[in-house]
């Protein structure tokens, strides 16, 4: 008898194996898979290489656009010279044909000066008829504001009756774009001397004095 029960018993595999789960759960199974795969790749951040890789990028894109941001903040701030250059050759014009001399200091000229951001202003202490009208813009700090020096000049031919005007701006970059010669000596009147343009009959930058023409009227 006890033989017979040990053949009758059931031996066939565990249910399991002949009931594989149903779609929705080999569904359920697979999302929780991908949710924590997607979990365990976010936790590992970035790596070491990706975060060079990034910094090189930043730092090449910084090295362009960098210089040239800088350059284009130092050419608005020359407008100021510029501005100025212009008006006090138009303001030694308006004195010479009263005084028949040209100013001095820019006191004489009635340009206002003396409040300027990152110029000194001021006119070359000995104009005069044979001189011609010498101005100058003295920047305050060209390397940091990336300015440059600005001279200019005004001529008068008495032959043609006629004034012939010029900017000049300096190109020495060796110098931090400083034009030699260029100083201001009392900035209460306005006067200094001026180097890089002369005036005579005939007003012209100097191109040795490491300068260019940047505004020239007859």
């Amino acid at each position: 008898m006890s033989k017979l029960n040990f053949y009758s018993q059931d031996l066939s595999p565990p249910s399991s194996l002949h009931n594989p789960l149903s779609k929705s759960q080999q569904n359920k199974s697979f999302n929780y898979s991908r949710i924590w795969l997607t979990q365990k790749k976010t936790d590992q951040g970035f790596t070491l290489i990706e975060l060079l890789v990034v910094v090189i990028i930043i730092g090449v894109l910084s090295a362009i656009a960098l210089p040239q941001m800088l350059g284009m903040i130092g050419r608005s701030r020359e407008a100021e010279a510029r501005s100025l250059m212009g008006a006090m050759n138009r303001a030694q014009q308006a004195y010479f044909n009263e005084k028949a001399t040209f100013a001095q200091s820019a006191v004489e000229l009635e340009v206002p000066v003396g409040n300027e951001k990152h110029y000194i202003v001021f006119v070359n202490a000995t104009n005069d008829f044979t001189l011609g009208a010498l101005q100058g813009a003295k920047g305050k700090d060209n390397a940091t504001n990336g300015t440059r020096d600005y001279a200019a000049a005004v001529s008068y031919d008495a032959i043609a009756r006629s004034y012939k005007t010029v900017v000049c701006r300096s190109i020495d970059q060796a110098n931090n774009y400083e034009i030699i010669g260029l100083r201001p000596i009392d900035t209460t009147i306005g006067t200094g001397r001026v180097a890089g343009a002369t005036g005579g009959t005939n007003a012209q930058c100097v191109q040795n004095a490491g300068v260019e023409t940047v505004e020239e009227l007859n």
